[in-house]
């Protein structure tokens, strides 16, 4: 029984292939795994909640995390635990590095002038970049870092965003 399609294609001469392959089909390729993406989150939380220093030393030293002279160790220890309220956040995943930087500019300003005190940004962890890198997280951590009205900064948890985003102090608005 053949169908229209088999039928024009004989009708243009077109042959069909051998049926029996001599190549063994190629096995199923097993799904993609986060278990390295997970494991890492992990070893962040567990370092985020050690009051050890070497053990998040780190975070410290690839820029994941700042805290500038102001900033009490117990401010600190409980932004990266995560328990002050974030008031706002500003999702800057697949922008241009040039107006994410332009928009946190922005933000931080806003954020300042409002009274916010805690913020999330929300930068990626560059997985769709053609080099794996997120250049927009980098540039933040420079523009956090030399930021005179940011106190410290550090990875968000896990179910925040991870390596794809940080949680941000600002200093008290003086009235």
């Amino acid at each position: 029984m053949d169908s229209q399609f088999e039928k024009e294609m004989e009708r243009l001469g077109v042959t069909p292939t051998r049926t029996k392959s001599k190549v063994k089909p190629e096995k199923s390729k097993p799904p993609p795994s986060n278990d390295n993406s997970i494991n890492a989150d992990k070893q962040v939380l567990a370092e985020s909640m050690s009051a050890n220093p070497n053990y998040s030393k780190h975070a410290v030293d690839s820029g994941e995390e700042l805290q500038k002279p102001g900033l009490s160790n117990r401010d600190f220890t409980r932004l990266k635990r995560g328990k002050i309220y974030r008031e706002d956040e500003l999702y800057l995943r697949g922008y241009t590095v040039e107006f994410a930087i332009d928009q946190l500019k922005q933000f931080i300003h806003k954020s300042t002038l409002t009274g916010n005190r805690c913020i999330k940004i929300v930068h990626g962890k560059g997985m769709n970049s053609p080099d794996g890198i997120s250049h927009i997280k980098l540039e933040c951590q420079k523009f956090l870092t030399l930021n005179k009205f940011v106190m410290g900064y550090t990875r968000a948890l896990p179910n925040d965003g991870g390596a794809g985003a940080k949680y941000v102090l600002l200093k008290r608005r003086k009235n």
